[in-house]
């Protein structure tokens, strides 16, 4: 792998701000900082992976920090966006307008590589999913340039990861 791993895309982020107050959008879109393939999630299993492999692994550690350091980007930017729409940003989502608070037992703690990048890509796939249906749902422009701008780093995540899946493969597929 080079030494240039490109984490994030080269656009810039868009000002993080609202139309207008929409709390029942805000609340919807706590799942993205606290849901099955929120953020706060992801931060978590990139730092996790990011220690567990670190001397296994050396170079996929340092790319599961970068990642998690862009992921806390986009934790921060949907969080702020949750307030201006007039929602509390919970880690967690909310459930009959009653905040389900995230969990660390949802955390993917496996130590075998290849189960951790499928398990990320898979993650990373259904974020992407998610931040542009959310985007589409949003009734907002400027919550829609943000949601539609992280989709773009989940984007750059997901072809990442399949390349580190494909590298992997190739280094355990030869003898060494």
């Amino acid at each position: 792998m080079g030494t240039d791993i490109i984490v994030a895309d080269s656009s810039p982020y868009p000002e993080v701000r609202v139309s207008g107050e929409n709390r029942q959008f805000g609340e919807q879109l706590c799942a993205a900082i606290g849901g099955s393939s929120g953020e706060f999630g992801t931060i978590s299993e990139y730092v996790y992976q990011s220690v567990i492999f670190e001397e296994s692994h050396p170079e996929i550690s340092r790319i599961f920090g970068s990642l998690a350091k862009v992921e806390m980007h986009h934790l921060r930017m949907i969080s702020e966006l949750v307030h201006k729409l007039g929602a509390d940003p919970v880690y967690g989502w909310y459930s009959g307008g009653e905040p389900v608070f995230w969990s660390g037992s949802s955390v993917n703690y496996s130590k075998e590589i290849q189960t951790a990048l499928i398990h990320d890509l898979n993650g990373e796939q259904k974020a992407y999913s998610a931040y542009v249906s959310l985007a589409r749902q949003s009734g907002d422009r400027y919550v829609f340039a943000v949601l539609t701008r992280i989709a773009l780093d989940e984007m750059i995540h997901t072809s990442l990861l399949k390349s580190l899946i494909t590298h992997k493969t190739m280094i355990n597929g030869k003898k060494q």
